[in-house]
């Protein structure tokens, strides 16, 4: 089996743009499966190698620049912006709120599937721009925050 590299190179940074996490994709005898660590990589032990999915080359990939102190969150896709977790309840998250990586931050309904996103990174919530119920789409800015772990 041949992998194409330029195939998994563009899911990748498919990945990468629209949030996503994890990814397996098959064609034909083909299956690649991406996971995606939003914390950065540590390294291996001297004299191993990375684990990397069997019949895929491992090769360096060149570390993300490291992000500002203050950044903005935005929506990934297409979807309905829900801050509560039912309707009329108590926010995730309010202005001046301290969050912790792995904290729901809002709610995003896409095709009738609620999708909790969590927070990728300790931060402090510094304004909230959208509205409860708002429409959104990829670019949408969400959430102003200043990190935590900068």
């Amino acid at each position: 089996m041949t992998v194409d590299l330029e195939r998994i190179t563009i899911l990748m940074e498919r990945m990468h743009a629209l949030g996503i996490a994890e990814l397996e994709y098959t064609h034909g005898d083909e299956h690649v499966r991406l996971v995606r660590d939003a914390s950065p990589p540590s390294s291996p032990p001297a004299g191993t190698l990375p684990a990397a999915t069997p019949n895929v080359p491992a090769s360096p990939l060149p570390a993300p620049p490291a992000p500002p102190a203050s950044c903005t969150i935005t929506a990934t896709m297409y979807g309905q912006f829900y801050a509560s977790p039912t309707p009329g309840g108590a926010p995730f998250v309010t202005e001046g709120a301290v969050v912790a990586q792995g904290q729901p931050l809002y709610i995003l309904e896409v095709m009738k599937t609620l999708t909790h996103v969590e927070a990728e990174f300790p931060c402090t919530i510094t304004a909230i721009l959208c509205e409860n119920g708002q429409a959104v789409e990829p670019g949408t800015e969400l959430f102003t925050v200043e990190r935590r772990d900068a």
